[in-house]
């Protein structure tokens, strides 16, 4: 009997703390795009020692030395925006398009692309 009262506890509190991780989540996403602030161009370099990038921290995933997405979503605000562009174009696809684009005009499209997917 105290078994039963005791998972009917647990995943109450799991229900409770996964609604309140989705409306934080909900929140830093609205606050980040409102602030109309430019990308960060001085992100980590994607070492994977220091804090992994938006990208990364948004994927949990291991930020590799060579991570496309580190030097246009920095370890602060990045997430919030790499989140927007992940849900209207895939990770996948901004990856591959970042590839196909000389390193001097990855910028310009990374903030092209974010600007789309606010918009969306």
């Amino acid at each position: 009997m105290a078994d039963q009262q005791r998972s009917h506890s647990t995943s109450d509190s799991r229900r409770k703390s996964s609604a309140a991780g989705k409306r934080t989540l909900q929140r830093i996403t609205t606050s980040s795009f409102s602030s109309g602030g430019a990308m960060a161009a001085t992100a980590t370099t994607g070492t994977g020692t220091a804090s992994p990038c938006g990208a990364c921290k948004f994927l949990r995933r291991k930020c590799a030395s060579g991570c496309i997405f580190a030097p246009h979503f920095g370890s602060d605000q990045g997430a919030a925006r790499f989140a927007a562009v992940h849900k209207v174009f895939g990770a996948s696809n901004v990856s591959k398009l970042l590839h196909h684009i000389p390193v001097n005009r990855r910028h310009d499209a990374v903030v092209t692309i974010s600007y789309e997917a606010q918009a969306s």
